[in-house]
């Protein structure tokens, strides 16, 4: 039995941290696997990297993503993460939180999937690295993610079992700080739990100035029960997740955050039946909303022009699966699914008469079934089959719009409406994934791994339903206004993959190539529609074309001398447009991450280095804006005190960005705020400065 170690990236403070596993225990000796992951007690399977929050001045959950190979982060702003994977983001990337599918309120996605739980409420955020099980979700066509929030364990025995951990931290970029508590009791059988978090920040500062309209105030609680049998075989969790974000900036967007508040609710149950049947069923509730503005933390806006967005999301979700041993594997077959319903309305609050019905009961609703087959059919071979059908049900309401020239009657924006109004608006979609992946066990520490996937993704309701020209349009931030199309078809995705995995002693090295193309991608295309022209003479339109995706990632690691290590992380994708010539929009250059750290039970320290190349294949339709290559320069320390009394407390500190270095991240989006120090409208968001920073945490 080998001990081996893996790779655990944790956020903002360390870029790896090896954890030491006994894989054997988990299986017959005589079975040849990959070592197993872990994650504070959470089994991973090979394949999959996962996320340890629980130190740095991380506040968004989202930010975790850039310690994840091939992962990164479109931010619009502090609190605005939209997930990205091999250049592929928002609603493409299936986004779960304890087996819920947080659906943004805001039209442009200021309360992301991510944003409703914060990092130090997570108990960890996994990725299925390339093609994601067809049993992960309705719509993967860009992967999966996986959030498990914070909810207590059982005690082993009948005493009763006190257990939490506070988090706190502070950053000097922003004079930001966060604060979080949470704790649990516990027997045998009952758990009961409550925790929340608060987090606040002022505008960052960079070497050119500071960065306007970057503060943020957010305040999260949460609640639950939990109930288990003296045998295990049954647990049932009850869970309620409250946001209450105050007025938070995003720079690159046309409004800010002036709340966003609302909850949700949990219901989990996990069974065995009969010794050998695992059914699981989750069901969650959603009600949010959502209020934006364009002049509360943006400085003198002359008041015709003053706009206010109120915007709400109301829906459920559920999902029941059936784990049955089958033919030296198991067939894993359920049904989920889930319904949501949006409303958005754009005022003037100086002047009552102006009014823009912008989305009005608009309706997605999913309906998904699926089987999936994971197994050995001979020594040393695996292999994950899996299908699933989707149905995509999507409707409107009407709309209209009053209170400007355009919306008088015989003008463009009536003539809009009523063209939308007349339209048929109800639409019926039927998808259709296969996924299939076969695994070569080399020896007990090293695989190769070759996949296959056919995704699908209908289009979003903004793409379908936005039916004037407006930037409502999930978070795309580039500045230009779009219009929906009705009639748009569901993308199909093609998805190939080679992976390597050797995860031995001291040593992993897990390198991935993939190649994807996108029949039917939605993006926007220069509109023919002469209303919409007469409004904004550059108004795109949703529409299908073709685009291919590849690329490379990577994470490797050396640990010697017992308690030094070396980890390395690459990340490559390329996206373009195959029935013209040009480049996706808003698409990671390469990037990577260097670390070199002093290991043991009780200090860590160490320096690391993160560099972007630049990025000049921008999308001509968008009018991207290339962006210059960097490199920045972190270093980190950490103490553990193993006395008796003191075994769990944890205290960081370290400064990012240590020579104070300007640099523009490519995915943050175009300016849009005029009084930015340093910072035109339409150029790309300035990254923080140096960033001195202070952590404590305590676990008991």
């Amino acid at each position: 039995m080998n001990q081996n170690y893996l790779k655990i990236v944790s956020g903002c403070l360390l870029s790896a941290i090896i954890f030491p596993s006994h894989a054997a225990d988990l299986v017959d000796s005589d079975k040849e696997i990959l070592p197993t992951m872990f994650i504070e007690g959470e089994v991973i399977t090979p394949g999959t990297v996962g996320v340890k929050p629980d130190m740095g001045g991380v506040g968004d959950a989202a930010v975790l993503l850039h310690e994840v190979p091939g992962a990164n982060v479109n931010s619009n702003g502090p609190l605005s993460g939209i997930a990205q994977y091999r250049g592929l983001y928002g609603d493409r990337v299936n986004v779960s939180s304890d087996g819920a599918n947080y659906k943004s309120a805001c039209a442009n996605a200021m309360d992301a999937p991510l944003s409703h739980v914060p990092a130090v409420l997570t108990e960890s955020l996994s990725v299925k690295r390339g093609i994601a099980s067809v049993s992960s979700g309705i719509e993967t066509l860009g992967g999966t993610i996986i959030q498990r929030t914070r909810r207590g364990e059982f005690a082993e025995d009948e005493d009763i079992l006190f257990s939490g951990r506070t988090a706190n931290g502070y950053n000097s970029v922003n004079t930001g700080y966060y604060v979080s508590l949470f704790g649990n009791v516990a027997n045998k059988n009952h758990k009961i739990r409550g925790g929340g978090s608060r987090e606040a920040g002022e505008n960052y500062s960079w070497s050119g100035g500071v960065n306007r309209d970057t503060s943020h105030e957010r305040n999260v609680g949460t609640v639950g029960y939990g109930f288990q049998t003296d045998d295990q075989n049954h647990e049932l969790d009850f869970a309620y997740n409250y946001n209450d974000t105050h007025q938070s900036g995003t720079p690159s967007l046309p409004m800010d955050i002036i709340y966003s508040r609302g909850g949700v609710a949990n219901f989990n149950y996990n069974g065995l039946i009969a010794d050998k049947y695992a059914i699981v069923t989750e069901f969650q509730y959603q009600d949010v909303e959502h209020q934006m503005n364009n002049y509360s933390l943006r400085g003198v806006v002359l008041a015709p022009k003053r706009r206010q967005s109120d915007n709400t999301a109301e829906g459920f979700g559920y999902k029941t699966s059936i784990d049955i041993p089958l033919f030296e594997g198991n067939l894993l077959l359920g049904v989920d699914g889930d319904n949501i319903e949006h409303n958005a309305v754009i005022t003037n609050p100086f002047n009552e008469p102006f009014i823009i019905n912008n989305f009005n009961d608009v309706t997605r609703d999913r309906y998904g079934f699926f089987a999936e087959w994971n197994g050995d059919f001979a020594k040393d071979w695996n292999l994950e089959l899996g299908t699933r059908l989707n149905w995509i049900r999507m409707n409107a309401g009407t709309v209209s719009a009053a209170g400007a020239p355009p919306f008088a009657p015989g003008k463009p924006g009536s003539k809009l409406a009523a063209d939308f109004n007349t339209s048929e608006r109800l639409k019926n979609d039927v998808n259709f994934d296969v996924v299939g992946v076969l695994t070569h066990y080399l020896s007990s520490d090293m695989a190769v791994e070759l996949g296959f996937g056919r995704k699908t993704r209908s289009p979003s309701y903004q793409e379908r339903y936005l039916w004037m020209p407006l930037n409502a349009t999930g978070g795309l931030a580039d500045g230009r206004n779009y219009i929906g199309n009705i009639d748009l078809v569901p993308e199909t995705s093609y998805q190939a993959e080679l992976g390597f995995d050797w995860q031995a002693e001291a040593v992993y090295v897990t390198p991935r190539i993939f190649y994807r193309y996108v029949d039917n991608y939605i993006q926007g295309t220069p509109t023919q529609n002469k209303a919409a022209l007469a409004i904004d003479p550059n108004t795109l339109e949703y529409s299908n074309v073709n685009a291919n995706l590849y690329g490379i990632d990577l994470d490797a690691g050396y640990r010697f001398l017992e308690d030094w290590r070396i980890d390395f992380m690459l990340s490559y994708v390329r996206g373009r447009r195959t029935d013209i010539s040009d480049n996706l929009y808003r698409i990671a250059p390469l990037n990577g991450k260097l670390s070199f750290f002093y290991d043991t039970e009780e200090w860590l320290a160490g320096t690391e280095l993160v560099a972007y190349n630049k990025q000049t294949k921008t999308s001509e339709y968008n009018n991207e804006v290339p962006t210059a290559g960097y490199v920045l320069w972190n270093i980190r320390a950490q103490y553990r005190p193993q006395y008796k009394y003191l075994q769990g407390l944890e205290i960081g500190c370290g400064v990012e960005n240590l020579l104070d270095k300007a640099y523009r991240v490519h995915l943050s989006g175009l300016n849009r705020n005029p009084i930015n120090d340093g910072t035109s409208v339409g150029e790309h968001l300035p990254g923080p400065g140096r960033n001195v920073y202070a952590t404590l945490s305590y676990d008991w």
